[in-house]
């Protein structure tokens, strides 16, 4: 019997168990959310790649992403307060909204009151702490401060502390571990206006950062992203993340986790995609980025062109181009993806030392409405400046392992409820 791990189960925006959940919510609703919520994504996503000094102890890129992020429920405090966070690998901090409450967004769950915990501590203002994280204090400069805005325009400000966070773990057990760097959020505004009680940063800064205190080590298995009761789906923590499969190298850069991208395949047709296409340059631009809080997946012109050629090449002959009438463009075809897809090849694509990611048709298209259905993938604008962006549809189906020290991303094409005998739920 292997020992409890720290695995924590990710819910679904739309399962019963989110603050999300509509019961009257269709499939196609589903997918017009997901559509949605990677447009303001990108959006926001554009404004850090043109001007990414302004952001300099920023929070990543939280954006109205509720149609494809998913959510996680741990326990902070003594004794334990229950909180419903955001998971984002674009973001570094970890942080839930705190009483007293200045300015808050709505939340389905009790405001953590510090006062009440006896294991919360504000960082002192004079604290080598507070000096190699934010250097901010309070009017007092008695406790040391935290300010982030996002790109989108969201905010969350307060007080950064240490506090034992409770955690489950895979034999329904739970652990409890000290957080040095916490953020108790008193002012918090912004388009973050879901019922969710903060954000759980998963990107790497190392001074401040979550991931940086919890072993550098996390992975995450996700299957059906349009079935909201799945309930496989899971996030790993620490020296128990589950690195499996290949691996790639894994740079990270401006707070984002950057893989190199070689070549695309589709079936047994590479589509011979010049590598440095791919490539971040020296400045900053370019490069390819693991997202978790985008459902569609975005590649500059060099790779999509000809991704969208071998498609249209392959379904032009029998099925009718339809247009999808958004403000991104989508490649979209008149009928339905169980019956007019059978037989499409799998698409791969193909990175530095072996590893790969491989689409079937459940990660490549999405059946936009009952009659209609349209590829994952699209081409990433100008504002972007050749950045590529893979999304959470074209993850499904994997587990992706981020071995942070090792500078190894590990992608193993699995369905989560066979990651092995000791999964995160009973």
């Amino acid at each position: 019997m292997k020992p409890p791990r720290m695995a924590m189960a990710l819910i679904h925006p739309h399962s019963i168990h989110s603050p999300y959940y509509n019961p009257n919510a269709t499939a196609y609703d589903l997918v017009e959310r997901a559509i949605d919520g990677s447009i303001a994504r990108i959006r926001s996503l554009s404004k850090l790649v043109a001007a990414p000094n302004d952001y300099a102890f920023r929070g990543g890129v939280i954006a109205d992403n509720k149609g494809v992020a998913f959510l996680v429920k741990l326990s902070v405090g003594t004794p334990p307060v229950p909180q419903l966070l955001i998971i984002d690998t674009g973001s570094n901090l970890f942080w839930f909204q705190c009483e007293p409450c200045i300015s808050c967004f709505p939340q389905s769950l009790p405001r953590f009151d510090p006062a009440k915990s006896s294991s919360y501590s504000n960082i002192l203002c004079n604290s080598v702490a507070c000096n190699v994280s934010t250097h901010e204090c309070d009017s007092n400069k008695e406790y040391c401060t935290y300010n982030l805005k996002y790109i989108d325009g969201a905010s969350t400000r307060g007080n950064l502390a240490t506090e034992n966070v409770t955690f489950e773990t895979s034999d329904e057990g739970t652990m409890v571990i000290p957080i040095t760097k916490i953020g108790c959020g008193h002012e918090n505004s912004g388009s973050i206006d879901g019922q969710q009680s903060g954000l759980l940063g998963l990107s790497y800064n190392y001074y401040y950062s979550f991931i940086q205190q919890v072993g550098l080590k996390f992975s995450i298995c996700l299957a059906d992203v349009h079935n909201p009761q799945y309930p496989y789906n899971q996030l790993v923590l620490g020296d128990d993340a589950v690195l499996e499969g290949k691996s790639t190298t894994l740079d990270l850069y401006g707070g984002h986790y950057y893989v190199n991208l070689q070549d695309i395949s589709v079936g047994e047709t590479r589509l011979k995609i010049d590598p440095g296409a791919f490539k971040r340059a020296p400045s900053g631009e370019g490069g390819v980025v693991l997202d978790s809080g985008t459902g569609l997946t975005y590649l500059k012109g060099d790779g999509y062109v000809p991704l969208q050629n071998e498609v249209q090449r392959l379904l032009d002959p029998r099925l009718r181009r339809v247009k999808q009438g958004r403000k991104i463009k989508l490649l979209c075809y008149a009928g339905t993806m169980g019956k007019d897809l059978q037989g499409f090849p799998v698409v791969t694509f193909h990175f530095e030392n072996g590893a790969e990611l491989i689409l079937d048709i459940n990660n490549m298209f999405f059946q936009v409405t009952p009659a209609m259905f349209c590829m994952t993938v699209v081409q990433s604008d100008l504002t972007l400046r050749g950045l590529s962006l893979i999304g959470v549809l074209a993850q499904q189906y994997h587990n992706i392992g981020y071995d942070i020290q090792g500078k190894q991303l590990f992608i193993q094409r699995i369905d989560c409820r066979y990651l092995d005998q000791q999964s995160a739920f009973p």
